[in-house]
């Protein structure tokens, strides 16, 4: 069932507009394309060829494939992209997505950026709470992407981390798409700080706070359900919409597939989810092969080798 709610709390918190389940209905505005440069990080995690496991956890995932389809739609679409992978082997590859790395690129990223410019992040991976430690959250939980150290020791990128890079390395203008396709990552931009009010940022995620993302044995359904929406509207000659439109097509399309997880928007409480272009538009034409497609072979292989359910174990599935 789906729903539409606004989340409140003490400690300088106000309302964002978050949408759960079911199609998005912003305010009705026109859509407004940045005008200058859009940029692009790639960060993703298989959590393979190292103690991931063995020290953090994180068991094994197919978030590469995740990866570099969406490096590849983002490179077509004309975007500045770097990418991050945990295996050695991903196209371009700039190196092991290291918290602190990623962490010095998000801030030198933003503080490049100016206010006519679009960011965009990706990430693919395990997600995942912890007990709240600074009494900011009203459910009692940080939400997390769970980075790992080159050792397989546990880092996580928190929602306290993303949003003060957000509040304080950011230009105001900038315009800000967030994309995790993970568990337990609805709110991880913690975009509840009432500095955000006139914020233009809108992210996108695979599941609730409280949900887990299932992972198709090569790829994760989110991410796929995605470019396989942005190829359907490349193919129709589209160009210009926004991601509040992209969002509905991807959940109309695809959510019903995937009964345990629930696509998830939120955006900043001023923004009309309608007036943020969708910067990520491919030439016409352009296409992409996902377990998703009928003709994709080798999905039925790897779920018949398979032993999992394509549903998080790091999380307790």
């Amino acid at each position: 069932m789906g729903q539409s709610c606004s989340s409140s709390s003490s400690g300088g918190k106000v309302q964002t507009k978050k949408y759960r389940n079911r199609t998005v209905q912003g305010d009705g505005g026109g859509v407004v394309k940045a005008a200058g440069r859009t940029v692009c990080l790639v960060v993703c995690f298989d959590y393979v060829g190292y103690p991931a496991e063995e020290k953090s956890g994180c068991t094994e995932l197919s978030s590469s494939p995740d990866g570099m389809r969406f490096a590849s739609l983002a490179r077509a679409s004309g975007a500045s992209v770097s990418a991050y992978c945990d295996q050695p082997e991903f196209p371009g590859n700039k190196g092991f997505p290291r918290k602190d790395l990623i962490m010095a690129e998000l801030s030198r990223m933003g503080k490049e950026l100016g206010p006519d410019d679009c960011f965009v992040f990706f990430f693919a991976g395990h997600g995942d709470r912890a007990k709240d430690q600074n009494g900011d959250e009203q459910d009692g939980f940080d939400e997390e992407l769970c980075f790992v150290e080159p050792d397989g020791s546990y880092n996580p990128m928190k929602d306290d981390d993303i949003s003060q890079i957000l509040l304080n390395d950011f230009k105001e203008g900038t315009r800000i798409l967030f994309i995790t396709d993970c568990c337990h990552s609805g709110t991880v931009c913690d975009l509840g700080h009432e500095e955000f009010q006139a914020r233009p940022i809108v992210h996108m995620a695979a599941v609730t706070d409280a949900q887990l993302a299932q992972d198709l044995g090569d790829g994760g359904a989110f991410t796929s359900s995605l470019v396989e929406t942005i190829e359907s509207m490349s193919q129709q000659g589209q160009t210009v919409f926004s991601v509040a439109f992209v969002y509905n097509k991807c959940f109309e399309a695809y959510s019903g597939k995937f009964e345990k997880q629930d696509f998830h928007l939120e955006v900043t409480p001023q923004l009309d989810p309608d007036t943020f272009h969708w910067p990520l538009v491919p030439p016409a034409g352009w296409s992409v092969k996902t377990a998703l497609d009928a003709d994709y072979s080798g999905y039925a292989e790897r779920k018949r080798k398979s032993k999992k359910l394509y549903l998080c174990d790091f999380c307790g599935f």
